[in-house]
């Protein structure tokens, strides 16, 4: 199997996806500014906004707006993926236990076989079900998070093929598209919910009329088409961490075999409602919503690791 072309046709689809995202997120923007110029049609209001003869003060504004929300949620990052867990940073050199000195070892293997010239910070966090995640908008501020009951279940190779996938979640930038993708749809869903009762007056030319009409199918078709996109974005990445993780590893079975046994786990016990951090959740390696979940299913993932 040649994970290589299998990374390149998911890198491919997703660039496609953000494309998609970037200009939906700029037309929203447009058609609220034409319906604030009440353009007598729509397309002068296209024409004399992108020309710049006249400033799209709206769409500049949910640029700015998207833009300091990614850097806020960058400079918080952390903050937020670990909050309302008990964690433990491993630090090379002191690790206190067996399972440390282990994970430690292992990530270290894997940056070395990874040849990438950064170690993301390593933590353990304190759970009874077995998940994991990878954060990072760069190699400064990037970490891989474990919970304890993974560590533990898992034999080395698995534990290893698991540290591999959110490696690749990191090395495929992953992460810093996740969080640009979140942060466009919120704000597109709110402005495409409020923009159509924006700049309301007696006298309406018929360029801003159709702005506001084509809003208002928007604010109908808009969120089921920016779930879909997210779920097809982000189970696309996840196969492309798997295949990540079967590159650096040179086999697929240990990850075939770990993503078995944390399905497996809460398929034993419900840990659904456990974890209220739905930031986190959502980077977790398994999701066990799998209908609307933003993974997808484990038997597609082995699937697509078996090169069926």
């Amino acid at each position: 199997m040649n994970f290589d072309t299998i990374i390149a046709k998911n890198r491919f689809k997703t660039n496609c996806v953000i494309a998609l995202y970037v200009f939906i997120f700029i037309f929203v923007g447009l058609l609220v500014d034409i319906v604030r110029i009440n353009a007598p049609s729509l397309d002068y209001g296209f024409y004399v906004l992108l020309t710049a003869q006249t400033i799209p003060w709206v769409t500049l504004a949910l640029i700015c707006v998207a833009l300091g929300m990614v850097f806020y949620s960058i400079s918080h990052f952390k903050g937020i993926l670990l909050s309302g867990s008990q964690y433990k940073e491993i630090l090379r050199g002191s690790e206190a236990n067996a399972i440390e000195k282990e994970l430690s070892g292992i990530l270290s293997e894997l940056v070395k076989e990874a040849g990438i010239d950064f170690t993301p910070k390593l933590y353990l966090m304190d759970a009874p079900y077995m998940n994991a995640f990878a954060s990072g908008w760069d190699s400064s501020n990037s970490l891989i998070a474990v919970t304890t009951t993974l560590a533990q279940k898992l034999t080395r190779n698995e534990l290893k093929a698991v540290v591999a996938h959110e490696l690749s979640h990191i090395r495929h930038g992953d992460i810093r598209l996740t969080l640009m993708v979140g942060i466009l749809s919120n704000i597109m869903l709110l402005v495409v919910n409020y923009g159509v009762f924006l700049f309301l007056g007696n006298s309406r030319e018929k360029g801003a009329n159709l702005a506001r009409s084509i809003l208002l199918i928007l604010q109908i078709i808009l969120p089921l088409l920016t779930l879909v996109l997210q779920m097809f974005l982000s189970r696309s990445r996840e196969y492309m961490a798997d295949s990540g993780a079967a590159y650096l590893m040179g086999e697929s079975d240990s990850m075939i075999k770990a993503l078995q046994k944390i399905s497996e786990n809460y398929a034993q016990s419900d840990f659904s409602q456990i974890d209220n951090n739905p930031t986190r959740r959502a980077l977790y390696i398994f999701d066990p919503k799998e209908v609307f979940s933003t993974h997808p299913s484990i038997p597609n993932r082995i699937k697509a690791l078996l090169g069926k």
